[in-house]
């Protein structure tokens, strides 16, 4: 697999055309939605062109697709007590108003997955 930018970006409009084929749509017809030239979607399908994120969050809205599905970022993942770990160190700094936003986001986000 290609990590570099230009890698994900060719990853990225491989997914995108194969999304607008099984959605059984020509270029053009895809494009209408996106007020898009078909001719411009071909470069950006055939990774000649990158997509800007707006355009991409355009194409995710308007055809309820998950971004997630179209991107994916290899990093480095931490272990959970290496994890655990530097959240208390953080943690230790804040007061107040601080880790009443921390604890609503946490809340957020464990209602979320």
């Amino acid at each position: 697999m290609d990590n570099s930018v230009n890698g994900k970006i060719k990853e990225i409009a491989v997914k995108l055309r194969k999304i607008r084929e099984l959605k059984g749509l020509t270029r053009e017809k895809f494009c209408e939605s996106l007020g898009e030239n078909s001719e411009y979607w071909g470069l950006i399908e055939r990774g000649e062109q990158p997509i800007s994120l707006a355009k991409l969050l355009q194409v995710c809205e308007v055809y309820n697709i998950p971004i997630e599905s179209l991107i994916t970022l290899e990093y480095d993942k931490l272990e959970d007590s290496q994890l655990r770990q530097d959240i208390n160190h953080l943690l230790s700094q804040c007061k107040g108003k601080q880790l009443e936003v921390i604890l609503k986001f946490i809340e957020d986000i464990a209602m979320a997955l």
